[in-house]
């Protein structure tokens, strides 16, 4: 009798693509605000490195650049921050991005504002954007760039701190 060798379908992804998600909310709304950190720090870091992010697709604007052989994807979902795993999931699998090659820029209350921290894989720090990513892309093995905005002294007041805009103090 013969023996049928059954070969698992591997995954193809591309080792040289990039995928950098700021994280925030869309709309004139939220523009500026503390939960829109992830926006506004592709936003500056797209200006230094003259990228402009105005290309529509993946429900999200995006702009790309490469840079030593890569090709990097800045992304700015434009589904509310709870679905952002949505606008994630498009572009990593439009591009079939290996999930350690994703990072996502967001805003975290445990820091103090400005402070950056840097973690590979992990949960979700009970951040909704993240929470949304990992169902979507079903995995936790992706990159994260916290930024500190602080939290407010009274718990309670969080939801209105968040979407607060930084005083002037903060944004510098």
């Amino acid at each position: 009798m013969k023996k049928v060798l059954r070969h698992k379908k591997r995954k193809v992804t591309n080792n040289n693509i990039y995928l950098l998600v700021g994280l925030g909310n869309p709309g004139e709304k939220y523009e500026s605000t503390r939960h829109n950190i992830g926006f506004s720090f592709l936003d500056s870091y797209s200006k230094q490195i003259q990228c402009p992010i105005l290309d529509t697709k993946f429900d999200s604007y995006y702009g790309n650049f490469s840079k030593d052989g890569n090709k990097i994807l800045l992304l700015k979902p434009q589904t509310f921050m709870n679905e952002s795993g949505l606008a994630v999931k498009k572009a990593k699998n439009f591009f079939k991005i290996n999930d350690e090659n994703i990072i996502i820029i967001y805003d975290d209350l445990d820091l103090q504002v400005g402070q950056i921290k840097i973690k590979f894989s992990g949960g979700s720090g009970g951040h909704n954007g993240l929470n949304n990513i990992i169902e979507k892309i079903g995995s936790r093995d992706f990159w994260r760039l916290r930024v500190g905005i602080d939290k407010p002294q009274d718990r309670e007041q969080t939801i209105e701190y968040v979407l607060g805009k930084p005083s002037p103090q903060e944004n510098e």
